[in-house]
Parts: C-alpha cells; sequence; structure tokens
C-alpha cells in the first residue's frame, strides 16, 4: 500500500495539518508491532514519548547508550521511563567504553562522523532490524537537512521511517510538554538547547538556533542516525 509514490505523497500532504498524536495511531494501525521509536532522551524527548505511550502502551523505544552520554541524560530517561512506563530497548556499540577510548582516543574531536557511525549509527541499524517502521521526534525548524524531511518516507525494500513532529515548531513543542506536565532535560536549564554526547554538546553559541552547540566548531549538523538510510 504505502510503497506506491502517489499514495505517499497523499498521506504527506495531510499530514501537514494532523496532531502528531493521530499520525502515530496511523502508523501503529498500519504497522502493528512491526514499529518502533527512537529517542535520545534530549531536551524535549518526552513530547513524542509521551504521545506515542498514549497511543501505543509499551511501544519499543530504541535508546542508544554510545557511553559518552551526559549523567543527567541517562536520569532523565530513568524517570521518563518510570512515569510514562516505557518499554525502553537499550542498544550500544559493540566495542565497549574503555577499548573505544583506547583504541581511537578522542576521535570525536578527529573524525566525528565516523564516531557517530560506530556508536550511533551501527547501533540502530542493529536495533532496527526485524522492523517495518521507525519513528523519530526530529522536527522541521532543527536543522536545513530536516527541512527537506517528509513526515512518511520509503527507506528500503518496505521500511519507512515517519516523523510526527515534523510540522510542528519548538513552541507547539513546549505548548503540548506543560500542557502534560512533563519535565525538559535537566540541562535545559543551564542553557542546553539540544543534547547529545557530551564531549559534541555545548550551550549554543547562536540563541536562535538550538543547535549551534551541536558538534561546535565544525561543518557538522547531523549525527548520521538519520541519514544513514537516505539517498537523497
Amino acid at each position: 500500500m504505502l510503497h506506491e509514490a502517489w499514495e505517499r505523497d497523499a498521506i504527506n500532504e495531510r499530514f501537514r495539518t494532523t496532531h502528531p498524536r493521530d499520525i502515530i495511531a496511523f502508523a501503529c494501525d498500519f504497522f502493528g508491532d512491526d514499529i518502533a521509536v527512537s529517542s535520545s532522551f534530549g531536551a524535549e524527548s518526552a513530547c513524542l514519548l509521551s504521545l506515542a505511550s498514549q497511543v501505543k502502551p509499551g511501544i519499543p523505544v530504541i535508546f542508544i547508550n554510545t557511553g559518552f552520554l551526559f549523567p543527567e541524560t541517562l536520569a532523565f530517561r530513568d524517570a521518563l521511563a518510570a512515569r510514562l512506563k516505557l518499554n525502553i530497548v537499550e542498544v550500544g556499540p559493540v566495542m565497549d567504553h574503555a577499548t573505544f577510548l583506547k583504541e581511537h582516543g578522542r576521535l570525536y574531536e578527529t573524525d566525528p562522523d565516523r564516531c557517530c557511525e560506530i556508536n550511533k549509527v551501527e547501533p540502530l541499524k542493529r536495533a532496527l532490524k526485524g522492523l517495518r517502521c521507525w519513528m523519530s521526534g526530529v522536527r522541521g525548524d532543527q536543522t536545513a537537512y530536516r527541512t527537506g524531511m517528509r513526515f512518511v518516507e520509503m527507506k528500503g525494500d518496505d521500511f519507512y521511517k515517519i516523523s510526527p513532529l515534523l510540522g510542528w515548531n519548538a513552541k507547539q513543542v513546549f505548548e503540548y510538554l506543560k500542557s502534560e506536565g512533563l519535565p525538559l532535560h535537566p540541562l535545559w536549564e543551564k542553557g542546553y538547547a539540544s543534547i547529545g554526547c557530551e564531549p559534541c554538546t555545548a550551550v549554543p553559541g547562536d540563541p536562535d538556533d538550538p543547535r549551534s552547540g551541536r558538534w561546535k566548531g565544525k561543518n557538522k549538523t547531523e549525527c548520521g542516525i538519520h541519514t544513514f538510510l537516505d539517498k537523497r
């Protein structure tokens, strides 16, 4: 059904005015148990996790523990898991953290793309095996690349990427979090607007660009998990 390009076009057009909750419901109804949502447990992660857990309690939540995450991120994960009763599926790199540092040193400084490939992309590839659909919380207002994404994208032979929050902006996310009484990442109050691995995350230099604190000083805006399946 969804493999027909014209039908995906129609669905994507319809989703421009559809609430994220209804997009999630559509995806869960269509793909059944062959679906999962991923989360970095970053600044605004509670939004998608809350919506997804309301629609499909127990939906697998893929969490990539790179070994470089802030302690606050792990605490935030645990707090949200308890509150929302999340079914977290934690994956990590094949190489343990100590071995990685011994073999590669500060690879995140010399070759951040390779570092992300080893610690984020490869684990995600393993986590997605056997699924037909993967949902994430990316938004079109976050990066230039994400502006060009679509709500429903075919990423391979009968495999789909769905981005329910693609049409929302930061204001709408914050309004939802407030209405549900949901917390922001604890580092948010310290000025961290976009939160990933600790060595590659800083307070944004540009207050109008939350992701300007990621990979500071490097020509990099994406870690690779949202681009590795893309042939664009």
